[in-house]
């Protein structure tokens, strides 16, 4: 699988040409002869780091949640896991640590994000789907429907076929881009989006004969209201293409409460992952088990990632948190490796050696100009997140600091513990992937 993202100084010739074509109504399929004048369009080149090819998960605990009975059972209660302590509410915290530090330093090493907590804050989302207001398309084979697909179907497009969407921008903010396809093995494994936010031009090279049906990353820019994000769909020209929608923004999540039949509404970005299914996309079933019963929060994370992730991909998740001790003293940097008792279920190892170099590099990068930041250790946790039981990807958690303790609460809301902390992590994993291809 390849997802690379390059920043361009203007405008290629080519997104011209697309623009020009694509300025009329919608096309309706053309024949291979026209396909075949466009040619094979250049793969863009783009800037190559450490982590480039590696697809990283990560879950932000907790956020906004209709508790339930033992997890999975009757709902009880509408609220976030933790109360606020010292300033920090790990709900919150987890969330914005995700968004601004440690997904952004990872995005800087090469490697893509899904980050499964939205990590746009505008209560708002503008979606265009495959046809409408704001859309062109050119080369359109057939209209494919599929429970998987944003509004139930998306386009086919033939070889040499584009597809064009506008946005408008509804007020200044940072905006997150998203796009979205359905996986044929037929399809083409360099699709090429081309995302025009504010003054700059990026390009995004996907696959799409994986990771179809639920939204990928494009990036994102601060942006003032009123402006257009345009994002154009193109490929190598050898292979048929998936135009199924794009979104800026993150919306809002409405949940019903069983018990006082009352809506709540939370921006997406402040609500567990239990109510993120629908926004992520993905099959319903994930959310529900045979007997019935609502998945778990906790295990629906792994049970999305994993089923999110095809087989062969290079990926790692993590799982990022802060720490209670109930009452005694405690503090400091706790990484875990899962394994599970029920069945019993030893530690994948791989997950063992991402445990050991996140920590390692985590505890190295804070300690460095702050020595006073306790350390734990690496240790095996009976955590339905990273269980070999329900996550088949490498998989640690990081209970960051303990947020009812004074200093480390002070410390994990520096933005100096939350630069020097983004950038252990990205080194740990850089150290654990070469550690892999030895």
């Amino acid at each position: 699988m390849r997802a690379t993202v390059a920043t361009l100084l203007g405008v290629p010739s080519s997104v011209a040409v697309i623009a020009a074509i694509l300025a009329g109504p919608i096309a309706t399929r053309r024949s291979e002869a026209r396909m075949a004048e466009r040619g094979r369009r250049p793969i863009p080149e783009v800037a190559a780091g450490p982590l480039t090819g590696l697809v990283v998960y990560i879950s932000a605990g907790h956020g906004w949640l209709l508790h339930r009975v033992d997890h999975d059972g009757e709902p009880i209660s509408w609220g976030t896991q933790r109360p606020r302590m010292f300033g920090l509410l790990e709900d919150e915290w987890t969330a914005g640590f995700v968004a601004d530090d440690l997904a952004p330093a990872l995005e800087s090493a090469g490697a893509t994000v899904i980050a499964l907590r939205e990590r746009d804050r505008n209560p708002v989302a503008v979606v265009r789907e495959e046809a409408g207001a704001g859309v062109g398309t050119f080369g359109v084979d057939q209209l494919v429907t599929d429970e998987l697909a944003s509004g139930g179907a998306a386009f086919r497009l033939e070889p040499g076929g584009s597809a064009t969407w506008l946005l408008e921008v509804p007020w200044d903010g940072q905006w997150y881009a998203y796009t979205r396809w359905l996986e044929d093995e037929r399809q083409d494994a360099e699709a090429i989006y081309t995302v025009r936010l504010g003054e700059e031009i990026r390009e995004v090279v996907v696959d799409q004969r994986t990771h179809g049906g639920h939204w990928w990353p494009l990036g994102d820019a601060c942006l003032p209201g009123g402006s257009t994000v345009e994002i154009t769909l193109t490929g190598s020209g050898t292979a048929p293409l998936s135009a199924d929608a794009v979104r800026i923004g993150g919306g809002t999540a409405l949940v019903l409460l069983p018990f006082s039949y009352e809506i709540v509404q939370r921006p997406y970005a402040e609500v567990a992952m239990a109510h993120q299914l629908e926004r992520l996309g993905g099959p319903e079933s994930i959310g529900i088990y045979d007997c019935g019963n609502v998945v778990s929060d906790m295990r629906l994370r792994p049970h999305w990632a994993s089923w999110a992730s095809p087989e062969g991909e290079e990926a790692a998740f993590l799982s990022i948190h802060t720490n209670a001790a109930d009452g005694e003293k405690a503090r400091g940097l706790t990484v875990f490796y899962g394994h599970d008792t029920d069945p019993p279920t030893p530690p994948d190892p791989r997950s063992v050696l991402l445990a050991h170099a996140v920590e390692r590099g985590l505890y190295d990068s804070v300690a460095v100009r702050d020595p006073e930041y306790a350390r734990r250790g690496v240790l095996p946790g009976n955590f339905s997140e990273i269980s070999p039981v329900h996550n088949e990807l490498p998989a640690t958690l990081l209970e960051m600091g303990f947020h009812d303790d004074r200093e480390d609460a002070r410390r994990l809301q520096t933005q100096a513990y939350k630069d020097a902390a983004a950038r252990g992590i990205v080194e740990g994993i850089v150290d654990w992937r070469s550690e892999n291809r030895l």
